[in-house]
């Protein structure tokens, strides 16, 4: 992989160990979330509430799927302009592990402030989307669009996002 294209086919333990081995983190989804979008809170997307124009604000599937319409692939993290936080490629590109494990009900009982997700289960948390995404099959390049899998899950559009190792309150 270039040095300026995404970490990717990478399962949540390796993407766990390198973390840790780097002195930082996986963020919990809601600092994911809250990090993804920007500044912009409510926003559907980092750059707003505007549908992406393919090749302007995130690398998505272009074409009819599953026939694309261009390459297909991965694209160098900056490729496109940074949200209001100066993260790139925050939707789109590869779907980002983070630390929490996955309930479809977590939210209906969490913590309001900073939830890090339920004690148990196996799946864990995938956010952001993908190059594979495309609005007839996979939406899910919306800041508030959320994915799982096992945790020794590793593929092409899979790949993670590292963060401080300290505590960030999320309101």
């Amino acid at each position: 992989v270039p040095p300026d294209e995404p970490v990717q086919h990478v399962s949540f333990h390796e993407a766990e160990a390198y973390a840790a081995w780097a002195g930082k983190r996986l963020p919990p989804e809601a600092e994911w979330k809250h990090a993804a979008r920007g500044g912009l809170e409510g926003a559907r997307y980092p750059w707003g509430d505007e549908h992406p124009v393919p090749g302007r604000e995130c690398n998505v599937f272009v074409g009819a799927f599953p026939e694309p319409d261009g390459p297909v692939g991965t694209v160098p993290a900056a490729e496109y302009e940074p949200n209001g936080y100066g993260l790139y490629q925050a939707v789109g590109n590869v779907w980002e592990w983070c630390a929490d494990r996955f309930s479809a009900r977590y939210y209906r009982a969490s913590p309001e402030v900073s939830p890090t997700g339920p004690d148990r289960g196996t799946a864990r948390v995938l956010r952001g989307g993908s190059h594979l995404c495309h609005d007839s099959y996979c939406y899910r390049y919306r800041t508030s669009a959320r994915s799982r899998n096992t945790p020794s899950s590793a593929a092409s559009n899979i790949g993670f996002r590292t963060m401080p190792d300290s505590d960030i309150v999320i309101p």
